[in-house]
Formats: structure tokens, C-alpha cells, sequence
């Protein structure tokens, strides 16, 4: 069953089709918050692409629980999706939505470890190591994802026991009583866009390290303060890739997860934590031989 992307609301319909054209259509409105139970239905996937980049919650809200849901149509019945349907399709379209953010994030991570030289290129040596690094993206991948979702399921379990305890009474929300098991790697995929857009925007256009070393005449203290802040000062691709990455990963869980945002922290951090003994164990296979470097570089860029 759809949702308000606005105020969470379990609604029976999104939208109501007129006719035989699909463009012939009427947005439901949401009893509870008296808007658009779903914008997003009229707009472009480009819309939503950037709603989603931009991490806002009508965006994932969309996208998690309301994109496919059947229309009521005007003068014929309507036939619901059975459950069992449903959640072959989910876990289809994760699949789906899987396998071009792994192409990506491997493709970054062998830009970043810097795996192909200029001189002298074996490409049968650099096609063993960029299948050891898409391998490692695919084995990391797996291990976040069922790290964050038994973190997940504990925390639900954790707050259903609490609120048992304290007797409360309080109405379920569209969220919870909609929320799936494949609604989670879902989320990490979906959040997982704008970290990955901003990271093969720093791997395509990157900024050549300074090549004078001679010493630099005194500046004001408010420069060298901004100076921590420059290519060869701040690694922005780590930046994205853990800080960035880790907010819209807790972004997205308190999404669905409908909890305190201490509670989704503590879920990311528990993936965090199997993804990174995962990639201390893979570093110096995806490294190869005489290659420590890269194997070190591998567990720093290891943290989503």
C-alpha cells in the first residue's frame, strides 16, 4: 500500500486515471495533511534524480514505497498485487539498482587506488586487478548490506520491546507497517547516489599535486587556516566517501526505519564495522603482490 510522502499516511491510491491514456490523471489528496499524497508521480525521473541527490525525504519516500503502485482507475475494478509479487519484485528491482552503483563504485575505487600506470601497461596484469577490484566492491557490498540489515531488524525488534514495556498506544505509522526486509539495501543503494555522483565527479576531473616545493612566503593566519581545506591538504574523495557517505546512509535508514536518529547511527556504525574487517581481510588480496600501498589505501577507502 502507497504512502503520503508528506506525512506518511497508508493511502489506498496515489492517483486516479480517467480514460485509456495514462497522462489523464488526478492526484489523490492525503486526508491527513490535505496536500498531494505524491507529487512525484507527475515528474520526470530527472526530478527525482535530483530530489534524491538533493536527500530529501519525499524522494525516497517516493521511490521506497510508492513507484509502480497500481492507479485507481475510473469505472473499473481495481485488482491489488499480491503480497508475494510484490516482494519478488523488490528484491528484482534491487538487483537491478545493485549492479550499475558496483560498476561505479569499482570504477572509482580502481581510479582512486591508482591500479593502471603510463608506462609500460600489461593489460592482462591490470584486467586481473581491475576483476580483483570489482570482486572486492561485490564482497564489501554484500557484507554492509547484511551487516546494516540484522543491525536494522535488532533495532526494531530493540524499540517494538521498549514501547511493549511502556504500554504505548501510539498508531503505526504508513512506514513501519509498510516497511519490508528489502526496503534496506534499497535505501543504502538509493543513498548511496549522491555519494557516488560527487566521487565520479573527483575521479574525472582531478586536481594535479603542486609541483614547486619552494618555500612559500608568510601569509595571514586566515589563510593558512582555509589553506587545510586544499588539494594537497584534504583529501576530498575520503571526505565524500565516509563522512557524506555515512550521513546519507543514516538519512535513509531514519527513513524507514522510523526511529530515533542516535538509533539509525548506531545501525550504520554496525555496518561500518563488518565492511571494514571485510576489507582488512581483502586488502592485500585486491592490492596483489608487492603492492602494500594500494592495500592500505583499500581499508581507507574501504568505510561507505
Amino acid at each position: 500500500m502507497p504512502i503520503c510522502v508528506t506525512c506518511a499516511t497508508s493511502l489506498p491510491h496515489l492517483y486516479t486515471v480517467y480514460g485509456d491514456k495514462a497522462d489523464n490523471l488526478r492526484l489523490e489528496l492525503c486526508p491527513s495533511c490535505k496536500v498531494f499524497a505524491d507529487p512525484y508521480v507527475e515528474h520526470d525521473t530527472l526530478v527525482v534524480l535530483l530530489d534524491l541527490i538533493l536527500l530529501k525525504v519525499g524522494a525516497y519516500r517516493h521511490l521506497l514505497f510508492n513507484r509502480g503502485s497500481s492507479p485507481r482507475r475510473e469505472g473499473k475494478p481495481t485488482l491489488d498485487t499480491p503480497e508475494r509479487v510484490r516482494s519478488k519484485a523488490r528484491w528484482v528491482k534491487t538487483l537491478k539498482l545493485a549492479a550499475p552503483m558496483i560498476a561505479v563504485d569499482s570504477y572509482i575505487r580502481w581510479s582512486q587506488l591508482n591500479l593502471i600506470s603510463t608506462v609500460d601497461i600489461d593489460w592482462p596484469t591490470e584486467a586481473a586487478a581491475l576483476s580483483r577490484v570489482v570482486a572486492g566492491c561485490i564482497l564489501e557490498t554484500i557484507t554492509f548490506h547484511i551487516g546494516v540489515t540484522l543491525a536494522s531488524l535488532f533495532i526494531l525488534a530493540l524499540t517494538d520491546f521498549w514501547r511493549s514495556l511502556r504500554k504505548e498506544q501510539s498508531q503505526t505509522s504508513g512506514v513501519r507497517a509498510e516497511f519490508r526486509l528489502a526496503h534496506v539495501p534499497m535505501t543504502l543503494i538509493y543513498s548511496s547516489v549522491t555519494k557516488l555522483f560527487l566521487l565520479f565527479m573527483l575521479s574525472i576531473w582531478r586536481v594535479p599535486p603542486p609541483t614547486s616545493t619552494a618555500s612559500q612566503p608568510a601569509r595571514p593566519l586566515y589563510e593558512r587556516a582555509l589553506s587545510v581545506f586544499d588539494e594537497d591538504s584534504l583529501d576530498r574523495a575520503w571526505v565524500v566517501r565516509n563522512i557524506l557517505g555515512g550521513m546519507s546512509a543514516g538519512f535513509g535508514l531514519r527513513i524507514i526505519l522510523d526511529c530515533h536518529p542516535v538509533l539509525t547511527m548506531l545501525v550504520v556504525l554496525a555496518g561500518w564495522t563488518v565492511k571494514t574487517a571485510m576489507a582488512s581481510l581483502l586488502g592485500g588480496w585486491v592490492a596483489g603482490p608487492e603492492r602494500s600501498r594500494v592495500a592500505e589505501t583499500w581499508l581507507a577507502y574501504s568505510i561507505p
